[in-house]
C-alpha cells in the first residue's frame, strides 16, 4: 500500500443535522479524503481493527434480535441502555496510546512495526485533525473528527476496553451487555442504576454516558423495542423513532422497479422478522400501513408477503457466504421500462454483466453543497484549458494534482524553454524536447473551433 500522497488539500468540514435530536443541532464532520494523513489514517486503522476480537459488538440488528429473544433475566433486572456524550470528539490521544499499549500483544501480529513507532504513527494521525471554513484554518485540539477513517477504529478499542474494565470491577453479575459503537444496552438489577452509570462516567472524565431506563418493561434500543415479558424474558418489536415520516421511496417514483421492490422487501423482512412479540395480523398491518403511505399497491405488498412466508431468508450469524463469481458491474441512466428490458436482455446473453440504474436527478443535485466552495485553483483531478495568446487555439489538459501546482509547472517549463532559446538551443535539441514533452505528457492540445 503506497502512503504517499501528491494532491493533497486541507480538508473541509460541515454540519450533518441530527434529524432526531430536538432543534436539528449539527453534527461536525470534517472529510478527510483529501488530507495528507488519510491514506496512513487508514493503514494504522486497519492493523487495529484486525486486532480487535470484541466480546460486546453486535454486528447488526438481525443479530442482535435472535441473540436478544433468548435471553432470560434474572428477577428484579431491568433494561437500562447508554450513550456516549460525543464519542469522537471526546477521545483523549493519552487513552488511545495507553490502550494500543494495552492490546500490543494482540496487535503486534498484525504488523512489523515496533511499538514506538506505532504509537508515533497514531499519535501523528491525530494531531492532524485539522480543516477549512470559509478560508481560514482551524486545529482540532482535543479528539478525532469524524470523517477520519482512524476516528471509527480507535473508539472501538476505547470502548471494548472500557468495557472490559468496568464490568469486570463491578460486584453483580451482568448477563446483557452489548454495544453498537457507542450505544449500549445492559440488564442489572433495579436498584443498581446509579451504581452501573457512576460505574462508566468515572472511568475517564472526558467521557461521559447518559442513561435511558426501561418504561413499563419497554426500551428502543437500535429499530427494535425490547419488551421484558412478566416471566422475565425478552421479546421484540419492530421501532421507528417518533420523528420518522414513515416515508421513503414512492413507488410512483422516476426509479428502477427492481429498487422500489427491494425497498419494500427489506421493510418486510424487517418488520417480519423483529416483531416477535406481536401476532401476524399485527405485522401485517404494520406492513400494510407504512407501504401504503408510499404508493405501494395491495397486490404487490400481497404478493411479498406471501414470498417472504414462504421463503424467510437468513441473517446474522446464520448468513451463507455464496461463491464471488466474476460479475462486470455497469451503471446506466435510469430511464423507465427501457432500462428494464436493456437489463433483462443482458441478463440473457451476457449474464456475468450487472446493469446498476441511476438517476439523473439526485437529492445532491437539488440540494446545494453544505461544504463551503473551494478555489478553482485549489482543486485536483480537473480538466482545464488555457487559451493560447498569439494563436487561435487553446491547451486542454487533464491532472491530478491541484491545478495551481499544474499551472505553476507549465510555467515553470516555458521559462526553462526561454532560457533555453536565448542561449541558442533549438527545437532539436535533447533538454528543449524533453521539457515539451514533459509539459505535455498528461495534455492534449486542440484547436478551437
Amino acid at each position: 500500500m503506497s502512503l504517499k500522497t501528491y494532491t493533497a488539500t486541507a480538508p473541509r468540514i460541515y454540519g450533518a443535522p441530527k434529524a432526531h435530536k430536538e432543534g436539528l443541532p449539527l453534527r461536525p464532520v470534517v472529510a478527510c479524503m483529501t488530507s495528507p494523513s488519510y491514506k496512513l489514517s487508514k493503514y494504522v486503522g486497519a492493523i487495529i481493527q484486525k486486532s480487535l476480537n470484541s466480546n460486546f459488538n453486535i454486528e447488526d440488528s438481525f443479530s442482535f434480535c435472535e441473540y436478544i429473544n433468548n435471553v432470560q433475566l434474572p428477577p428484579d433486572y431491568i433494561l437500562i441502555s447508554l450513550d456516549v456524550v460525543s464519542l469522537f470528539t471526546c477521545i483523549p490521544k493519552e487513552l488511545v496510546l495507553h490502550d494500543i499499549i494495552m492490546h500490543w500483544e494482540e496487535i503486534q501480529k498484525h504488523t512489523n512495526i515496533n511499538l514506538d513507532l506505532f504509537l508515533e504513527m497514531t499519535e501523528f494521525c491525530i494531531n492532524c485533525s485539522y480543516f477549512q471554513f470559509k478560508g481560514q484554518f482551524y486545529q482540532q485540539v482535543f479528539g478525532t473528527a469524524m470523517g477520519n477513517p482512524l476516528s471509527p477504529v480507535i473508539a472501538d478499542l476505547v470502548m471494548e476496553t472500557l468495557m472490559d474494565g468496568v464490568t469486570r470491577n463491578i460486584t453483580f453479575p451482568i448477563p446483557v451487555v452489548k454495544k453498537y459503537v457507542d450505544d449500549l444496552i445492559l440488564a442489572i438489577p433495579n436498584e443498581e442504576i446509579e451504581t452501573v452509570k457512576n460505574a462508566f462516567n468515572h472511568y475517564h472524565e472526558k467521557i461521559q454516558f447518559t442513561v435511558e431506563v426501561e418504561r413499563d418493561g419497554r426500551i428502543p434500543y437500535l429499530d427494535l423495542l425490547l419488551v421484558r415479558k412478566p416471566d422475565q424474558s425478552i421479546k421484540t418489536e419492530w421501532y421507528s423513532k417518533s420523528i420518522a415520516s414513515g416515508r421513503f421511496l414512492n413507488y410512483h417514483s422516476a426509479h428502477n422497479m427492481s429498487l422500489k421492490v427491494n425497498v419494500a422487501k427489506n421493510l418486510i423482512k424487517r418488520v417480519s422478522t423483529f416483531s416477535t412479540n406481536v401476532d401476524e395480523d399485527t405485522i401485517k398491518r404494520i406492513i400494510y400501513t407504512q407501504l401504503r403511505q408510499n404508493d405501494y399497491p395491495k397486490s404487490l405488498i400481497n404478493r411479498l408477503i406471501n414470498r417472504q412466508r414462504e421463503h424467510p431468508s437468513t441473517q446474522g450469524s446464520h448468513k451463507t457466504v455464496e461463491p464471488e463469481n466474476e460479475k462486470q458491474y455497469r451503471s446506466m441512466v435510469n430511464i423507465g421500462a427501457l432500462t428494464t428490458k436493456i437489463q433483462k436482455t443482458l441478463k440473457t446473453d451476457y449474464p456475468e454483466v450487472v446493469i446498476c440504474p441511476k438517476q439523473r436527478r439526485t437529492v445532491k443535485s437539488i440540494i446545494p453543497g453544505v461544504k463551503d466552495k473551494l478555489e478553482i485553483n485549489q482543486r485536483s483531478n480537473v480538466i482545464y484549458k488555457i487559451p493560447c495568446g498569439d494563436y487561435e487555439s487553446s491547451y486542454v489538459g487533464m491532472t491530478s494534482c491541484r491545478l495551481k501546482d499544474r499551472i505553476s509547472g507549465h510555467r515553470s517549463t516555458i521559462n526553462k524553454l526561454r532560457e533555453l532559446r536565448e542561449e541558442g538551443k533549438d527545437e532539436t535539441d535533447y533538454e528543449m524536447a524533453r521539457l515539451r514533452k514533459n509539459c505535455i505528457n498528461r495534455s492534449q492540445h486542440y484547436e478551437q473551433p
